[in-house]
């Protein structure tokens, strides 16, 4: 195993708490975690269990993305329409 990876692994493992929540809870709070960090009220405490979830879950993280960039957006007045979202598919 290349070292990256080896080190990705035990990073992984290093963050597991006792208790996790799935990825369909993590789905019901990330959109109430974006709009927390979207107003700058997110900290190291702010919801740890879906930060912790994060870190571990690449679909929800690339989920969480998307739905932050689309509020930052959204927040700077920026955000496409629907037919410019309909047409980047």
């Amino acid at each position: 195993m290349e070292r990256p990876a080896l080190r990705r692994l035990l990073r992984a493992i290093s963050d597991t708490d006792d208790e996790e929540i799935s990825c369909a809870k993590c789905f019901d709070l990330v959109s109430e975690y974006v709009d927390l960090e979207v107003a700058g009220m997110v900290g190291e405490q702010t919801l740890p269990q879906l930060q912790q979830h994060l870190r571990q879950c690449g679909v929800c993280r690339e989920e969480y993305e998307i739905l932050r960039d689309l509020a930052r957006l959204e927040a700077d007045g920026r955000a496409p329409s629907a037919d410019d979202l309909r047409s980047a598919l």
